[in-house]
């Protein structure tokens, strides 16, 4: 079973951290596994911030908690408080790349793809190991029309982990034979339909049955 949040904590000031990331690395190797998403979240954190000795391990486990706190407030529709709550984070560690991810979050929910696209650049940016704005740089990218840049940072992001499942998935994707032009605005049309009515859940599913 693999460690949870709260004994992840007390494992930062501890000297097996790096023993505990190579554990996290191979439980990552199996995708059925139900905790797969925190394993991957975790992994991001460590090879991003952490070991890097960008924070001291409490700034780090505080301003996590703080960007999930905006993000949730952010799910509620409570979108001014999320932002608040997110330019604190910015104001303890400018390069915080979860805070910049809940951010684009925001904005592509709200419909604003190249706002969105923005935030998500600058989550990859700050943390290239962070594989979740890599698949949100691609779903603003389907929802532009234009996939060149997202293919090139991919590729980036596969230089630094080149067995991650969803990255491959997410290349294949790219790499497959583009919709006819028409086609595809009129169903973009549809999502910018379903967000304009605060359908942002569906609307990214059928952003993703495009491809």
């Amino acid at each position: 079973m693999i460690t949870t949040f709260a004994e992840y904590n007390a494992r930062l000031c501890n000297k097996d951290l790096q023993e505990y990331f190579q554990y996290l690395l191979m439980e990552r190797e199996s995708i059925e596994n139900p905790q797969y998403e925190a394993a991957k979240d975790i992994i991001a954190e460590l090879q991003g911030i952490v070991l890097l000795g960008r924070l001291d391990s409490k700034t780090v486990i505080e301003l996590r908690e703080q960007n999930k706190i905006a993000a949730d407030l952010a799910e509620q529709g409570k979108i001014e408080e999320s932002i608040e709550v997110i330019q604190q984070i910015l104001s303890i560690y400018p390069e915080h790349y979860s805070a910049f991810y809940t951010l684009g979050i925001i904005s592509f929910g709200l419909g604003n793809f190249s706002e969105a696209l923005d935030r998500f650049k600058e989550a990859f940016e700050y943390n290239p190991f962070f594989t979740d704005a890599i698949l949100r740089i691609y779903d603003c990218a389907v929802s532009l029309g234009n996939t060149d840049e997202a293919l090139n940072l991919l590729s980036k992001a596969l230089t630094l982990q080149p067995n991650d499942p969803e990255l491959l998935e997410t290349k294949r994707n790219l790499e497959k034979p583009n919709t006819k032009k028409g086609e595809l605005s009129h169903e973009l049309l549809k999502v910018k339909e379903m967000l304009e009515s605060g359908n942002s859940e569906e609307a990214l599913k059928r952003i993703k049955s495009l491809v």
